[in-house]
């Protein structure tokens, strides 16, 4: 989705940038994504993967939420994961989340035992 149309989406409401942990018995990576609302984002997922949010960076500015994301997914492209199942956003993925972790902004809100990951 391109910049224009993201903020379109989001209609007003608050964006949220997430960094999330996804995990089976035999599988674990770390999804960089925006949304306005992580629960509903990946309670489509569920059915193939577990998940813990480690961080969330929100904004009424929807278009600094989306950049944010994008220089995300560029500067760790060298950590880029494939997942065994694809779903929505399969290819936003990475191995490694304490790099990504450290260049978000103070403003992230990181919640408990985020680095215990």
């Amino acid at each position: 989705m391109n910049r224009a149309a993201w903020i379109a989406q989001q209609r007003g409401r608050k964006a949220v940038l997430y960094v999330v942990r996804v995990y089976t018995a035999g599988e674990a990576f770390y999804k960089v994504g925006v949304t306005y609302n992580i629960s509903a984002r990946w309670s489509r997922i569920t059915t193939l993967y577990r998940w813990r949010t480690l961080a969330r960076y929100s904004s009424w500015d929807a278009g600094s939420v989306f950049d944010l994301e994008q220089r995300l997914h560029r500067g760790f492209a060298h950590l880029s994961y494939t997942p065994s199942s694809a779903f929505a956003g399969h290819t936003e993925c990475y191995t490694d989340a304490a790099p990504i972790l450290k260049a978000l902004p103070r403003e992230t809100f990181f919640l408990k035992l985020a680095t215990d990951i």
